[in-house]
């Protein structure tokens, strides 16, 4: 192995106490902190006579080289209709292109010694190589603040306290930098500042889709302290004349302590309410403080309220369901089609909690293993019509998995572009932290993250207000750390959905921590991959399988997203 090239150019090591650029004005990781983050997360590479290979952790095919100087990044798949079907995605211009087996062979192959040069020209005419050793990204603005918020979502947790113990809970004492679970609750006037900070009364946001979630703990357990939460956002609204007609109001809970009075209340004034119940898996991990699972009193709870408000639970009640491992989707599918209220719930909503750290690659094989088969399912029901599909249980259940559904509509719906290796947008990032997404803190600290309720997250508090430069500076770390690590030469840069607290790289880590982050990170990677390349695939199974028009629905499910999305500045040009 080789890592002396020019793929992903690392910066050199420089001493721990050396101050870090500081870009537009904000504070961004040492160089020794990049520096350590390269080290451990870049592709291993490959020199064989001229030619320079990459794999990325969790990958077993070359989606990266070096050939005349020029950078190579693409992903290379085989059909599933034949040994001789064989498909290139091109994230340069974010085209997916058929090629002969020969072709792909030649790009995963070590080096070219006895490639005919019309065979390269042709390969290069579709991958279309850059000069620069990696993806370029935007840069934060010189004047990158939040001067106005212009919050889409808030979080309020009314009570931190819990009535059960997940053992998979960010607040469960499993996880680094989060806050440990705990009896404090936020001051009704830490609320209250809050919620002036998110109703502004800014009329280009009165149209925009917002939404108010309670969390905690169990915010159920303070119901009191949610009630006048809810009649002070009321208020709010009318103090300021502000419509919000797309304002969402959603609890978050695990069900159990569901009561004739409380879901009065949620109908009064039209607030959904998310009910945890896991399935198959339930009572591995959402136990008590016994250690006893919890699943049948989550059941009965959700059997009272589908039998005594339908209506209600038809259209304000989703189950949510945390995908882990082992991971079963055969049983899982079984569970929640033959359990008649979840019939009759509106939404399912199945998410992944990811094995941590290049240890858990078994878990990962695992996991993965069983979302294909999720994929395949979701492949197979396009036999159908849209109409038909809508009402298809098979349907719902794949397309209920949060990691199909993102990375499907990623890669069906991402724009061409013309080339070169400068990209538009960060990852996942859109909006700079503390815009996007706004946590109150029992002690009146506002944070960016829901996961990381910690002081490298903090961007504010309801005494003082947001901190303009809190929010850009965390973007600018983040920014850091992806330009040190795999992202550049990554062929899935373009879709990714990676985030800051995904990434979660700061000034103040130590060494140890840094590497430490990078396993996590590395993990979450992984993840992105598997499901791109499986979104890849969907998307070229279903065109070839049952033509184009079969992918119309998605498309036009996109465009009312696209349509519906806030009216917030993006941090970038």
């Amino acid at each position: 192995m080789n890592t002396g090239t020019t793929v992903g150019t690392t910066p050199e090591r420089t001493a721990p106490d050396e101050e870090a650029p500081t870009g537009p004005g904000l504070r961004s990781l040492h160089p020794w902190q990049r520096q350590l983050i390269a080290e451990h997360d870049r592709p291993t590479l490959h020199t064989q006579a001229a030619a320079t290979t990459g794999i990325n952790a969790g990958e077993r095919d070359v989606t990266i080289r070096v050939h005349q100087e020029r950078t190579w990044i693409y992903k290379v798949w085989q059909g599933d209709r034949g040994q001789d079907t064989h498909h290139l995605y091109t994230p340069v211009t974010g085209r997916i292109h058929a090629i002969g087996r020969d072709e792909a062979e030649i790009l995963q192959a070590p080096d070219w010694p006895a490639t005919p040069d019309t065979t390269i020209s042709r390969l290069a005419s579709l991958v279309m190589p850059f000069e620069e050793p990696g993806w370029r990204f935007p840069d934060l603005p010189a004047d990158a603040r939040v001067d106005t918020p212009r919050v889409r979502v808030l979080m309020l947790n009314p009570t931190e306290q819990c009535n059960i113990r997940c053992t998979y809970c960010y607040y469960g004492g499993a996880y680094t930098d989060t806050r440990p679970h705990q009896t404090a609750s936020p001051r009704a006037d830490a609320v209250k500042a809050a919620i002036d900070l998110f109703v502004t009364g800014e009329e280009k946001l009165d149209s925009a889709p917002r939404a108010v979630y309670f969390f905690g703990g169990e915010p159920l357990l303070a119901f009191d302290e949610l009630k006048k939460a809810v009649l002070a956002l009321a208020e709010r609204k009318r103090e300021v004349g502000a419509r919000l007609d797309n304002l969402v109001l959603q609890v978050n809970s695990n069900g159990m302590l569901l009561t004739p009075k409380i879901v009065d209340f949620l109908v009064e004034h039209d607030i959904y309410l998310n009910i945890s119940i896991d399935g198959p898996n339930h009572d591995r991990y959402r136990v008590d403080r016994r250690g006893k699972g919890t699943h049948d009193r989550v059941r009965e709870r959700t059997d009272w309220l589908a039998e005594n408000r339908p209506e209600y639970f038809s259209s304000r009640v989703a189950l949510i369901c945390v995908l882990s491992a082992p991971l079963d989707a055969a049983a899982l599918y079984r569970y929640f089609s033959e359990w008649p209220a979840a019939q009759r719930a509106l939404a399912w909503d199945f998410d992944l909690i990811l094995p941590g750290g290049d240890q858990s690659y078994a878990d990962f094989e695992q996991i993965f293993g069983e979302q294909r088969r999720v994929w395949d399912l979701f492949v197979r029901s396009h036999r159908q019509t849209y109409a038909e599909r809508e009402q298809s249980g098979r349907y719902h259940f794949a397309f209920s998995h949060g990691f199909l559904h993102r990375s499907f509509h990623r890669v069906l719906n991402q724009p061409e572009r013309e080339g070169g290796a400068r990209l538009g947008h960060l990852l996942g990032m859109q909006l700079i932290p503390g815009n996007e997404y706004l946590v109150l803190g029992s002690d009146g600290t506002l944070y960016s993250s829901y996961e990381y309720q910690s002081p490298d997250f903090a961007v504010g508090h309801t005494d003082r207000g947001i901190d303009p430069l809190a929010g850009a500076e965390q973007l600018a770390m983040f920014r850091d750390s992806v330009e040190a690590g795999s992202c550049t030469t990554c062929w899935a840069a373009p879709l990714c959905t990676v985030t800051v607290p995904e990434a979660p790289f700061r000034r103040s880590d130590s060494a140890d921590a840094v590497r430490e982050k990078v396993l996590t990170k590395r993990a979450r990677c992984m993840s992105e991959r598997e499901n791109l390349t499986q979104a890849l695939r969907a998307r070229v199974d279903i065109a070839q399988e049952y033509g184009d028009a079969a992918l119309d629905g998605h498309r036009d499910d996109w465009s009312r997203q696209r349509m519906e999305v806030a009216r917030v500045d993006p941090f970038y040009a």
